[in-house]
């Protein structure tokens, strides 16, 4: 007979944040909603969390850890250079559909707080910023596969990469369809030669 895994009041907590922030938003989840959907009690909640934005930090430090290592994954299966080259913003898409369109819970935190020094802010950037090394790498291993790779502006193709996918994320959610993604995919294939 299998055991079954228990789970902690902390993880609890977190799964139930983790919805909530991303379906209502930060401000827009109170800490009673995170005790209602979690089934632990406030005094529960405290002793994990002291304030809501440790809880804040918490479920985005988790998230991007799982949505980098997810990142990483999709990348390690490419079988070839451009394949690993077009990982991320396939890995995007992929995640566009499995959220129904919601966007990225990253860069939804950083529109909703908008504050630069607020800390949840500060926790969504790093996301950003291991999201750019990790394209930066992918345009890096690229231009040392082949010679016809030979003058790629690393920096610049690195840029207008994150630019289409942040822009592909945007109109998905505005229009909640895939095409944005499948169009950015096309235009990141036309950053480097045939």
């Amino acid at each position: 007979m299998l055991k079954e895994k228990r789970t902690s009041a902390r993880e609890k907590i977190l799964e139930a944040a983790t919805s909530l922030f991303f379906e209502q938003g930060y401000q827009g989840t109170t800490i009673d909603d995170v005790v209602a959907r979690s089934g632990v009690s406030r005094p529960t909640l405290y002793t994990h969390f002291s304030t809501k934005e440790d809880l804040g930090i918490a479920y985005l430090q988790l998230r991007r850890q799982q949505d980098l290592n997810a990142l990483k994954d999709a990348i390690r299966k490419g079988k070839t250079p451009e394949g690993r080259f077009l990982a991320p913003i396939s890995q995007v898409g992929e995640t566009l559909l499995e959220t129904d369109y919601r966007g990225c819970r990253f860069l939804n935190v950083i529109v909703e707080l908008r504050e630069r020094d607020n800390p949840l802010v500060k926790e969504a950037r790093r996301y950003v910023e291991n999201l750019n090394e990790i394209i930066r790498d992918v345009v890096v291993e690229l231009k040392a596969s082949n010679k016809k790779y030979k003058d790629l502006d690393v920096e610049k193709v690195t840029d207008v990469y994150h630019l289409l996918m942040a822009g592909a994320i945007a109109c998905s959610q505005e229009c909640q369809d895939r095409w944005p993604v499948d169009r950015a995919i096309q235009e990141i294939k036309s950053l480097i030669p045939e």
